[in-house]
């Protein structure tokens, strides 16, 4: 007689209308794929089978909706424009969702850094996160912007970053929840010549501008509409001094002139046409001072932040890209530039 190999045994409970019942049994032959079933009869009854009533079914709850039909958290996206493929990093809050517009932060990196490299450094979304704001971080050309004085190979190449910010800002305010009405920009470095730049010329569709460590180094432009406009500057910065000189530093391939801090504000006073002679001394500690103008057209301000102890790098983070440590004195930029940004909108 073959093996019988037992692979699997189901009791099945049957129940007929003459109350008889049995078991089926499941066996594959031990040399054999044929499976046979067989049945034993093991009792018959007259008895009724009491069945349980069965407890009616609760009612499904509704499936919960996607809070919205983009991501939440930080993702890299591109997209390709002007015939070629720009990119940028994006950080979306956990509390987004469609039922609110919220502010969008654009973070700028500087010349030879990157779009993770200002992610790393400058915490911007940590600010985000706090205050329910969407932050992209858009990565430059070859790791470099293009604003007319500066900078290679942006500007030797002659790309359009003006056009792609503009771009990037219509296409994230289609796909997030976005409040067109509080669309700020901040930047480091030539990321922040960049943004004062770009503010320069598209005051149509930023609301305000805080960066740190460098000037606005164009003209000023003949459709530019006063917005909010700060700067952060390090006293003891190596690279965009504080003070005004000609420099052919390694950052610019040119000899430039830096205006100086002091002299930006009073350029950018200028140009959003704020009254008085002398900034109001705001705010004064250990750390930094505040000289602003308040009584500017549109409702704006223009603000210089003057850090005492800082150089280059006025974040409180190391930057990633080179040796130069966060500002000693442990001011929170970030949040100076959010708490000015966030006061204002174009509503």
């Amino acid at each position: 007689m073959k093996k019988i190999t037992l692979i699997l045994a189901t009791l099945l409970l049957i129940t007929s209308a003459s109350g008889a019942y049995g078991y089926f049994f499941i066996y594959q032959l031990g040399n054999s794929n044929e499976v046979e079933v067989q049945q034993e009869q093991v009792q018959e009854t007259n008895e009724t089978v009491e069945e349980e009533p069965e407890e009616p079914e609760e009612p499904e709850e509704p499936p919960q909706e996607d809070n919205s039909s983009f991501f939440i958290g930080m993702k890299d996206e591109c997209f390709e424009y002007d015939g070629i493929d720009r990119c940028w990093t994006i950080y979306v809050p956990n509390s987004t969702d469609d039922s609110q517009s919220i502010p969008l932060i654009l973070d700028l990196h500087a010349l030879e850094r990157s779009a993770d490299n200002q992610y790393r450094l400058s915490d911007m979304d940590r600010i985000a996160e706090e205050n329910n704001a969407i932050v992209v971080y858009p990565h430059g050309y070859e790791n470099s912007w293009n604003f007319g004085q500066c900078c290679d190979p942006a500007n030797e190449d002659g790309i359009d970053d003006y056009g792609f910010l503009r771009t990037l800002i219509y296409y994230t305010s289609d796909t997030f929840p976005v409040d067109t009405n509080r669309v700020y920009m901040t930047g480091w470095s030539t990321g922040c010549a960049m943004a004062q730049a770009f503010a320069n010329d598209a005051s149509d569709i930023l609301t305000a501008m805080a960066c740190m460590s460098m000037y606005l180094l164009e003209e000023p432009s003949s459709g530019y509409n006063a917005i909010p406009i700060m700067e952060i500057h390090g006293l003891e910065d190596p690279i965009a001094p504080y003070g005004s000189l000609i420099s052919s530093s390694i950052i610019f391939q040119q000899q430039v002139w830096f205006t100086g801090a002091e002299q930006n504000l009073f350029e950018w006073k200028e140009m959003n046409g704020c009254s008085g002679d002398t900034p109001v001394l705001s705010e004064t500690n250990l750390g930094y001072t505040v000289q602003e103008f308040t009584d500017c057209d549109n409702g704006s301000e223009v603000a210089l932040v003057s850090l005492n102890l800082a150089a280059h790098n006025v974040y409180l983070k190391n930057d990633p890209g080179s040796p130069e440590p966060g500002n000693p004195g442990g001011v929170d930029t970030p949040q100076i530039a959010w708490d000015f940004l966030s006061r204002f909108s174009k509503q």
